[in-house]
């Protein structure tokens, strides 16, 4: 999984770079802090022998995906420490409770009067339909065992945006458009990390459904940072069901 993730948001983040036309330092500078900060925790905090920070470039690759292309650096520092530091500190059960990447993009991000960009999920116009490549990560979801929990998300969103976005006008051209809104790399990378979300199949879909409904009301109610916002509180509501649920 950890070398389908890498490869995967590298491959989507240089399309991007090269569509935009830019070179996306604060993204390279995210996997360099997302490393070494695990490789330093694991050594120092851990006492644990050093190896490869699979983990730590994942969450520099995410966190470098979202912020914006241009963040400063300092934003990367600040985002990326908090995340690997809530890796180790945060923990029930010797597993993270929060995801990394959101959690340390939605305390960093207004330090610096910014929001999430999502800019390594370009979009790409196809006669007249902006298309993004973001579904290829559908492999990172099947291979963290989370597929469920992602389709579930998603058809609960495009079922959503039919209902209001279309306004009853359903037609399979909106329909079209409406399935290419969807927040793919929300879907398939930040919803399915396998530490802070269900594994039993059942509760897979209704946790991608309940995070589908919860996302359009936050967007509603305009909550800033609203995809990191209801992420967080998902993670929660899953810590909740872990304590106390399956009694």
């Amino acid at each position: 999984m950890y070398i389908w993730a890498i490869a995967l948001l590298s491959l989507l983040a240089a399309l991007s770079a090269y569509t935009l036309h830019v070179l996306p330092l604060p993204f390279i500078f995210a996997i360099a802090v997302g490393g070494l900060a695990e490789m330093a925790m694991t050594k120092f905090y851990l006492k644990h022998p050093l190896k490869v920070p699979y983990s730590g470039l994942i969450t520099g690759l995410i966190i470098g995906s979202l912020a914006p292309v241009n963040s400063p650096l300092a934003l990367i520092l600040i985002a990326c420490v908090i995340a690997i530091l809530s890796k180790f500190l945060i923990q029930y059960k010797s597993t993270n409770i929060f995801n990394p990447a959101a959690l340390g993009l939605i305390i960093a991000l207004p330090i610096f009067g910014l929001g999430v960009e999502w800019w390594a999920a370009s979009n790409y116009d196809v006669y007249g339909i902006a298309i993004t490549l973001s579904p290829v990560l559908v492999m990172l979801a099947h291979e963290a065992k989370r597929l469920p929990a992602a389709l579930s998300f998603a058809l609960v969103s495009l079922i959503l945006a039919l209902a209001i976005g279309a306004k009853g006008n359903v037609s399979l051209s909106t329909a079209v458009v409406l399935l290419f809104g969807i927040n793919y790399f929300f879907a398939f990378v930040m919803l399915v990390e396998p530490k802070t979300s269900p594994n039993n199949n059942y509760a897979q879909i209704a946790y991608g459904a309940s995070i589908a409904v919860l996302y359009l009301a936050f967007e509603f109610l305009r909550v800033p940072e609203a995809s990191l916002a209801v992420l967080l509180l998902g993670n929660a509501l899953y810590l909740v069901y872990r304590m106390y649920g399956r009694r």
